[in-house]
């Protein structure tokens, strides 16, 4: 039998004074049922919503009010803090170091030998070019003095340029001669 189905019987006797008949009539219908939904059920579900809400809004105001109290509690704690002293300490200072000069003999001979090595570097350099073949280099305490004659000034003073990149060199004194 379905769940829509539902089936009535009526049972009828009928007595008159010289017979007695019965009549039995069974029907069946189909269709949506009413629901009986009693007044006890409707009363359980209306208590357990009314319960329902009561939790929530007790949820709500229990956070709200937690969240109210640490921040007050926050703000008991920041006016109450002392303030806070940065100390600067001095910076250190590097340490000083102190060269004792060499012996007059032992400098006059490293520094000839520093301006023989420059002077070395700085003629293989200017022999990679062509256009320095007219260059004159004298070399003498880091020094380095340019003499002879070029093609231009660009190749004037691409030359100082090559002996100023050579490590060691202090001054460049250019006094090469540009032909015209």
């Amino acid at each position: 039998m379905d769940s829509n189905e539902e089936t009535v019987q009526k049972h009828v006797v009928v007595n008159s004074p010289y017979e007695r008949s019965e009549v039995l009539t069974e029907r069946t219908e189909r269709g949506p049922r009413e629901s009986r939904s009693s007044t006890g059920t409707i009363a359980i579900v209306a208590i357990l919503a009314i319960a329902a809400i009561a939790v929530v809004l007790y949820l709500v105001s229990n956070r709200n009010a937690n969240e109210s109290a640490n921040r007050n509690a926050n703000l008991d704690v920041a006016s109450q803090a002392p303030p806070t002293t940065i100390v600067q300490q001095p910076a250190q200072q590097a340490p000083v170091i102190i060269q004792q000069p060499a012996e007059p003999s032992q400098r006059a001979n490293t520094s000839a030998n520093d301006d023989a090595n420059m002077q070395d570097i700085a003629a293989k350099k200017l022999a990679e070019d062509p256009n320095m073949a007219g260059v004159i280099m004298t070399t003498t305490d880091a020094r380095v003095v340019l003499t002879g004659t070029v093609n231009s000034a660009a190749t004037k003073a691409k030359a100082e340029q090559i002996v100023k990149s050579v490590r060691g060199v202090k001054s460049v004194d250019n006094q090469l001669v540009v032909l015209s």
